[in-house]
């Protein structure tokens, strides 16, 4: 029976390992999830991909590129919420459609993420249709 132990215990670390060794060698998740993620949390890089090594099953694992991806469009999302004041406007105001402010946010992430307009700019581009609805102009 101990043997039985030794050898499950001695796949769950090697399983760990290898997923560790495939989650480091994918330059873009490292770039773009677990650099990033570390430096918010000031913790080390290491950690951050040990910690998902071990939450996430190996098929998990492989749609991080997915899931980082959705993740920055929908993180950009709510930062552009955020700085464009839409969520008082529409959500509690009333002052601008839902409808509009979606597509306002959308407007300006893509501007930023797939058009790779400079950030301000798209934001700016943003706040000139926010005051253009706000103003009633057509």
């Amino acid at each position: 029976m101990v043997e039985t132990v030794d050898i499950d215990k001695k796949y769950v670390e090697n399983s760990l390992k290898q997923k560790i060794n495939v989650l480091k060698d994918n330059r873009f998740l490292m770039d773009d999830v677990f650099i990033p993620i570390a430096k918010a949390l000031k913790i080390d890089v290491d950690e951050v991909v040990e910690i998902f090594a071990k939450k996430l099953d190996f098929a998990s694992c492989y749609e991080l590129h997915a899931y980082a991806e959705q993740a920055r469009m929908g993180c950009l999302g709510r930062k552009v919420d955020i700085d464009l004041g839409l969520c008082w406007l529409s959500d509690f105001f009333g002052l601008i459609k839902k409808e509009e402010a979606d597509l306002i946010r959308k407007k300006v992430v893509e501007s930023h993420l797939l058009y790779k307009k400079p950030y301000k700019e798209a934001l700016e581009e943003g706040r000139k249709l926010i005051i253009k609805l706000l103003r009633d102009e057509e």
